[in-house]
């Protein structure tokens, strides 16, 4: 079974939790992560191994960064490490050197199997909290914003921009966080949307600044500045009881006539159990609506199987999901790379599915929602639908890449000494117009911008022009 996944929500939650806490003797795995230092030749070797086996099995390692430059990089890195220094420490060093390689899938991460039941103990407990959490963050461009506050002061609301944190300005911190966090090529949206999503401002924000000391922050609202102090504070422990996650698959009509069909696809990373979506597609069938809304938002992958069963159900024809090795061997800037090379010379077209088309398909209007948390296989599957006729793509540049993904199959190495993972994909997939390999996603027909009013009225743009768009295509002359 084929997997395009991103970071699991419980990994990630617990990831930003894990780094608000201060860490005692009753932690055992997190103590050894935070606490324990190891000496700069031993954790050079943990380097080595990440690079040497990135070159050996990473097949689009140079797509977007030159050899030279990445030696470079892992050059400067190792020069860092001049004294003893944590796990967690080389954790962040690492991931400034992965987030220039290209690729969202290449990550580093701690292994979350080895947490002993003290550590999970500990993590339940109230403790010291670094205070960049008291708020919740939303970037708008260059523009920082508070989502949430969590701080005893009720005056300052959300929306509330925050102009610079000690002395720092929003839009350096911004630009400078980015470079922690991995992406396909050149693609900012994917970042942006983890920023506003996943709480990676302030993780990200606890990696750079990791002492505890007080916040000095320059707020403004409605043209009036104010600074504040924020202190560290002692807050409750994460407990993973109780938490429900949504379903992964939303299915209703829009309008009372039953025209307009939505569907939600939250994710594609399915629990076993999963029945498919014969049901729903059975459903419109029934009732025959000449419009389907798709909503890809926020779909950060999964399963390609689920993706391609979503395509089934919208295909003309039968059609492939990627390029085939022939189409790949024309391609030189890919052919000329040996392990590219050698993966397409050894890959037979019969390993190739040819998607069906299901024994129904929707032929009416198809409308596809899009934006950066479009990720992985929610990113190829709307690669392939933006070629269909009747589709249009409503949002932002998905933070999948529209040409390349590099995640088919996955691998983890354990690195020796620091206990860390690094995790890649090592099968690369080829779809879209593989002769201009420029790094990006895949482009919706009708771009959507939200500014921070809109985010702060819960508006959704994109459904809003899709039911627009409908109404009009319904009443030409009005």
């Amino acid at each position: 079974m084929v997997y395009l996944s991103d970071m699991k929500l419980s990994a990630l939650i617990f990831l930003i939790l894990f780094f608000g806490t201060a860490i005692d003797l009753n932690a055992q795995h997190l103590d050894q992560m935070t606490k324990q230092v190891y000496p700069p030749f031993d954790l050079k070797k943990d380097i080595d191994l990440v690079q040497t086996t990135l070159e050996k099995e990473h097949p689009n390692l140079y797509l977007y960064i030159s050899k030279k430059k990445l030696d470079y990089k892992f050059d400067s890195l190792r020069k860092t490490i001049d004294k003893p220094i944590t796990p967690i420490a080389l954790y962040v060093k690492l991931l400034s050197v992965m987030s220039t390689i290209g690729d969202g899938h290449l990550r580093v991460e701690l292994d979350y199997s080895k947490l002993t039941p003290q550590d999970i103990a500990f993590l339940k407990k109230p403790s010291l909290q670094h205070p960049i959490y008291q708020f919740g963050y939303h970037v708008n461009g260059k523009r920082l914003f508070i989502a949430r506050n969590s701080t005893a002061d009720s005056t300052i609301k959300k929306g509330t921009e925050i102009i610079s944190i000690n002395e720092v300005p929003a839009t350096r911190l911004i630009d400078s966080l980015y470079s922690y966090i991995t992406s396909d090529g050149y693609n900012t949206t994917y970042k942006r949307y983890l920023m506003n999503n996943a709480d990676l401002f302030a993780e990200r924000y606890r990696f750079l600044f990791p002492e505890k000391g007080p916040l000095n922050i320059l707020l403004n609202s409605s043209g009036n500045s104010r600074k504040i102090k924020l202190e560290a504070r002692l807050e409750k422990g994460f407990d993973s009881i109780g938490i429900k996650l949504p379903p992964t698959t939303e299915y209703r009509t829009l309008t009372a006539d039953q025209n307009v069909a939505y569907l939600k696809l939250r994710t594609f990373g399915n629990e076993p159990n999963f029945v498919g979506y014969e049901g729903i597609f059975a459903d419109i069938e029934k009732h025959k609506p000449k419009n389907l809304v798709i909503d890809l938002r926020g779909n950060t992958g999964g399963e390609l199987i689920w993706a391609a069963r979503i395509y089934s159900h919208l295909l003309d024809m039968p059609r492939y999901f990627f390029k085939l090795p022939d189409e790949i061997r024309q391609q030189k800037k890919l052919y000329n790379d040996p392990k590219i090379r050698n993966w397409v010379d050894n890959k037979p077209i019969s390993e190739y599915q040819m998607i069906q088309p299901y024994s129904f398909t929707f032929k009416g209007k198809i409308y596809v929602l899009i934006d950066g948390g479009t990720f992985s296989s929610s990113s190829i599957l709307a690669a392939n639908l933006k070629n269909l006729k009747n589709v249009t793509l409503v949002g932002e540049e998905t933070g999948g890449s529209k040409n390349i993904v590099t995640a088919g199959a996955h691998k983890n190495i354990t690195l020796p000494q620091s206990k860390l993972l690094l995790k890649y994909g090592y099968v690369p997939a080829y779809y879209g117009d593989i002769t201009n390999i420029d790094g990006r996603g895949v482009m919706p027909d009708v771009p959507i911008t939200y500014q921070i009013e809109d985010y702060l009225a819960g508006k959704d743009l994109e459904l809003d022009w899709v039911l627009q768009d409908i109404k009009k295509n319904a009443n030409p002359n009005n």
